[in-house]
């Protein structure tokens, strides 16, 4: 694994980005617009670890910024930014030297990238009910499009804890295996709201009934 020896600004926030997915971000703090113009100025990158329980967590984000969309007269900003790839931090300070925002030496982490096609299918299915029962009006992904699960990390009713959990597994298949478990435990809670729905929605209307076979 690859360590960055300098310093790399961190930007905690309460949030798991995934590699390949693009954030738009709204930086009001001094710290993390001074961050910004940095990054702007220099090209280099920069990591957004979670922050669960109002912890740092070590695992982050390395981020390019793509570019910056708006800025303000009060020195506010709306920026484009993209994950990269995993880090952990080897350190981290509050502040570092010379700059108002934190950061930290980091250890770069591949990924291994051995998911299977059927597991892939499997996925597409039980997001497409989970979806389908919820009326979530978004494109389910085909098999092509789904070669990472982080692309659907968001979509399916994992909590923080569990985003960041997909983020410290290495491998693409362990990362298929979370997600179908998840949604294997998941699905009969959402099937048993929808009978519930579909049940209170026949209020009110005739329904044939078959003979009771008590007396």
């Amino acid at each position: 694994m690859e360590i960055q020896n300098s310093h790399i600004p961190h930007f905690p926030l309460e949030l798991v980005p995934f590699p390949g997915e693009r954030l738009n971000l709204h930086i009001f703090e001094p710290r993390y617009r001074q961050l910004i113009h940095q990054i702007h100025q220099t090209g280099g990158s920069f990591c957004i670890p979670a922050v669960i329980d109002k912890k740092v967590q070590s695992l982050a984000t390395e981020m390019r910024l793509i570019k910056i969309a708006q800025q303000y007269d009060d020195g506010r900003m709306d920026v484009s930014v993209e994950g990269i790839g995993i880090v952990r931090t080897i350190d981290f300070f509050p502040m570092l030297i010379g700059w108002l925002y934190p950061g930290g030496s980091i250890e770069r982490i591949p990924s291994i990238e051995n998911g299977h096609d059927l597991n892939r299918l499997k996925i597409i299915d039980l997001v497409r009910e989970l979806w389908t029962l919820l009326k979530i009006d978004k494109v389910v992904p085909v098999l092509s499009e789904l070669t990472s699960v982080y692309t659907i990390g968001h979509h399916i009713g994992l909590d923080l804890a569990l985003e960041y959990q997909m983020l410290s597994l290495q491998e693409e298949l362990d990362r298929q295996e979370m997600v179908i478990q998840h949604l294997e435990d998941l699905m009969p809670s959402v099937r048993e709201l929808e009978e519930i729905r579909r049940k209170a929605g026949m209020n009110g209307h005739f329904r044939e009934l078959p003979p009771s076979d008590w007396a």
